[in-house]
């Protein structure tokens, strides 16, 4: 019952993202603004999108290093699969897929595996909290929308990294093994799939590729930025690179707003809106540079994910089967 509600109110929030996002819109004018994009620049976006991939496959393997050696193209297919998993299932069930897809043939635990997803998230949120404190001089501040979505944004990543770092470097995961309400049915699933999940976020404590891990994550999030300056110029519009920096956040941000698979509607008004209020750009520009930087991000993982779906020889209905606490 709870799942559908939660599927009822992601729903709700796309729902309104599009409704929102197009709202007064001149559909003709935006065909148009569509038409008008530079398909050289697109095509370049994605070839950094799909480049930042392997990237993004290499640092997981890193991370995965201390619990089994997993070969690259395995990870790699295994982050391809999971962007197709968050494409289609909703409250993000690819990140699961994906660990659960890395672990095959290996001597890896699923949710040692996912606690490395977790760290890849929480890396990514550290990345991006460092890059807004970076341009905070240049932040418009001054409108609501902005700086209510920022401050929001931002006492929720600093409250997660301090619970996580708190577990990591206090280990207070062992505070939970002799708990009695711990000791059989659910709270004994809960002890063994916390102890578990700490397992793998360990691996930031003790994992001996720290520093490859930092350059490969400042190397994709160079990466994403660099995807971002062409996106820019292939929709025409006319941002300086701070400003194309602060875009590039807030875009971010709007693609951590809970919706539906792939953050459908949510980004698109989230980033529409962005750019209309911080940077004076018309309402049919702003959406235009939604859309298409949405498309890029979406559809070229779809279907490569897709492919490495099939190649994999998962079926739908082991996706339900999937145990965490194993």
């Amino acid at each position: 019952m709870i799942k559908y509600l939660k599927l009822g109110l992601l729903s709700l929030l796309s729902l309104a993202g599009l409704y929102f996002a197009f709202k007064g819109e001149d559909l003709g004018q935006l065909v148009l603004q569509l038409a008008d994009v530079d398909l050289i620049f697109v095509t370049i976006a994605c070839a950094l999108l799909l480049f930042s991939c392997i990237i993004r496959a290499y640092r997981w393997k890193l991370l995965l290093y201390p619990f089994d050696k997993v070969q690259l193209k395995s990870v790699y297919s295994a982050t391809m699969i999971g962007y197709f998993g968050n494409a289609i299932f909703a409250f993000r069930l690819g990140e699961l897929l994906k660990a659960y897809s890395v672990i095959k043939g290996t001597r890896i635990k699923t949710l040692q595996a996912f606690g490395t997803v977790i760290i890849e998230r929480l890396l990514d949120v550290i990345a991006l909290v460092i890059i807004f404190i970076f341009l905070i001089p240049w932040f418009p501040f001054d409108d609501d929308y902005i700086r209510y979505g920022l401050i929001s944004f931002m006492l929720i990543s600093f409250l997660s990294i301090a619970i996580i770092y708190a577990f990591i470097r206090f280990e207070l995961v062992k505070n939970f093994e002799n708990k009695k309400w711990l000791l059989s049915g659910f709270g004994l699933k809960l002890k063994i799939a916390i102890v578990h999940l700490f397992d793998g976020l360990n691996v930031i404590k003790k994992n001996e590729a720290f520093y490859q891990i930092l350059i490969s994550s400042i190397l994709l999030w160079g990466i994403y930025f660099i995807e971002t300056i062409f996106l820019v110029k292939a929709c025409g519009l006319n941002l300086e690179i701070i400003e194309i920096g602060i875009l590039f956040v807030l875009g971010s941000i709007a693609f951590g707003i809970p919706a539906l698979p792939g953050s459908a509607g949510t980004y698109d008004a989230g980033v529409k809106y962005s750019l209309m209020f911080a940077f004076n750009i018309s309402s049919t520009k702003a959406l235009n540079y939604a859309i298409i930087s949405h498309s890029v991000a979406y559809f070229p993982l779809l279907i490569i994910g897709f492919i490495y779906f099939l190649s994999g020889n998962i079926r739908f209905n082991e996706i339900k089967k999937i145990r965490i606490n194993k």
